[in-house]
């Protein structure tokens, strides 16, 4: 399943209307499937509902709804137009003029401006079908008052498509929003449910099938996969390398992890820890020769390799030569050894995870890592990935699809810009780039370490021989699975720490 912006989806609509499907055939399921949602959560034909209609085809498809209810004897239904009667849609006077036929008795109100927030507007549940994805300016203010009241009310809320005063493109609040307990969304997510502060205004959403033609998908450049849990479990097994039960430690591949004289040693133990639980054969790591007694104490499992400052450049050299994935940036400190470090990976042949400092260095050195020989990933979070791009996070933020697929392609490199819900370019050369949005996961990846954990198992599936793509995509989803079986209710999620995620890889 994908996301996509307002104006994809207005393409989509248009690409299915070509294609012979009338647009108010398109409203009519798009209506009655909210009101059978409604019936399935309310089956009480007595619950009493009230449908705030805007003036376009968002107020338009709350019409059908109503009249679906009322067709089902939920005979309690009620219309409140909140619109402009100046700019109401031929749509709207179609359905309106359907409903009053078909129920005579029916009365669609109209709440006056001078007194919107003195109206009754209280229901069992409120339907908002005021406003849908066209939304891309700032409410006016009689607009704001009216949502503002709609949120101090205990009705159930559900919105139709998306919340009213929630841009759909990027998740920008245009003035105030309402608060859906429940958002029916048609044919496809909105990628502003998942940026910016569409998660908080949203609240459960549930995809509603109107028979968009998928045709038109190949002809949407930006649109993006939603990788959860259901998209796991039907895609892993083609897409990582099945575990040969015949085998030993040299099959499953080394992962080589380079620790730098001055870092957190415990994030590099954290790595070390998660790519032995998901599955490689034989970590090394390569540490300044007072760190080792800590290695061997934490992770006695690890192979530890001590260097020489003086020598680093060749001993490293020979170590990344000598294992399958090299990951670097947990606990690296950002200086002259540092950047000696991680410019030695880069111009080695072996392929190579960055995270943490080792991505503030790369963002100091561009032209550096544009001339990189190493085959590689980056999974920078959000201050990370604004460095890398020059930016200030909160412009990267804004528009984080735009600048993480730009990056990726101008410097051809896989990248994961990880969040709340973390956002994964691939590479794909010929092809073209591709997005995917990862939903698996929890607030209690809120915690020191869980980044690291991350790497270590994208550096792991790697060593395994599964491709850097594969291994960055599905890593994220194992990492984020993982999570949630580490933490079922908030009070779990609030104790998570970096080791319980750890503890719970593949289980």
């Amino acid at each position: 399943m994908y996301a996509i912006t307002s104006n994809a989806m207005r393409y989509m609509e248009e690409y299915t209307m070509s294609a012979g499907i009338p647009g108010n055939v398109l409203m009519e399921l798009a209506g009655k499937s909210v009101a059978e949602e409604i019936i399935l959560r309310f089956p009480n034909p007595k619950t009493s509902i009230l449908i705030l209609c805007g003036s376009g085809k968002n107020g338009s498809d709350g019409l059908v709804c109503a009249r679906w209810l009322l067709n089902k004897n939920y005979l309690n239904t009620s219309i409140l137009f909140v619109g402009d009667r100046g700019k109401i849609s031929s749509e709207f006077f179609e359905q309106a003029e359907m409903l009053v036929k078909l129920h005579p008795k029916v009365d669609i109100d109209e709440l006056s401006y001078g007194n919107r927030t003195t109206k009754n507007i209280n229901a069992d549940v409120l339907v908002d079908s005021i406003y849908g994805i066209g939304l891309n300016r700032q409410l006016k203010e009689r607009d704001i008052e009216l949502i503002n009241y709609i949120n101090t009310q205990s009705s159930y809320k559900i919105s139709v498509d998306i919340p009213t005063g929630l841009e759909a493109s990027e998740g920008k609040v245009m003035g105030t929003a309402i608060i859906a307990d429940l958002t029916l969304t048609f044919g496809y997510y909105k990628t502003g449910m998942f940026f910016g502060r569409g998660k908080e205004y949203c609240g459960e959403v549930k995809l509603i099938d109107i028979g968009l033609s998928k045709e038109g998908l190949k002809n949407i450049p930006d649109k993006i996969t939603i990788c959860n849990r259901e998209f796991y479990d039907k895609t892993v097994a083609d897409a990582l390398i099945r575990r040969n039960e015949s085998g030993h430690k040299g099959s499953f591949g080394t992962v080589g992890i380079v620790v730098s004289s001055k870092g957190m040693l415990g994030a590099s133990i954290l790595v070390a820890r998660s790519a032995y639980r998901s599955g490689c054969g034989l970590v090394k790591i390569l540490c300044p020769k007072e760190s080792v007694s800590t290695f061997n104490a934490n992770i006695p499992e690890a192979v530890v390799v001590p260097y020489n400052e003086r020598s680093v450049c060749r001993e490293l050299e020979d170590f990344i030569n000598g294992v399958d994935v090299v990951l670097i940036g947990p606990g690296l400190s950002e200086d002259v050894l540092g950047e000696t470090l991680v410019d030695t990976v880069l111009e080695g042949n072996t392929p190579a995870v960055f995270d943490a400092g080792a991505l503030n260095i790369i963002a100091g050195r561009l032209d550096k890592f544009h001339k990189r020989k190493c085959q590689c990933v980056l999974t920078p979070h959000l201050g990370e990935m604004a460095r890398l791009c020059g930016l200030s996070k909160r412009k990267v933020i804004s528009k984080l699809p735009s600048y993480t697929y730009i990056f990726s392609q101008d410097y051809k490199v896989s990248v994961v810009a990880k969040s709340d819900i973390s956002l994964i370019c691939l590479d794909r050369h010929e092809t073209g780039n591709e997005l995917f949005l990862n939903t698996t996961g929890n607030s209690g990846l809120a915690t020191a370490g869980s980044g690291d954990v991350l790497a270590g198992v994208i550096a792991s599936l790697i060593a395994q021989g599964n491709s850097l793509n594969d291994s960055l995509l599905y890593g994220v989803m194992i990492h984020g699975i993982a999570a949630d079986k580490s933490a079922t209710t908030e009070n779990l999620r609030r104790r998570m720490m970096a080791g319980d995620i750890v503890d719970n890889l593949f289980l």
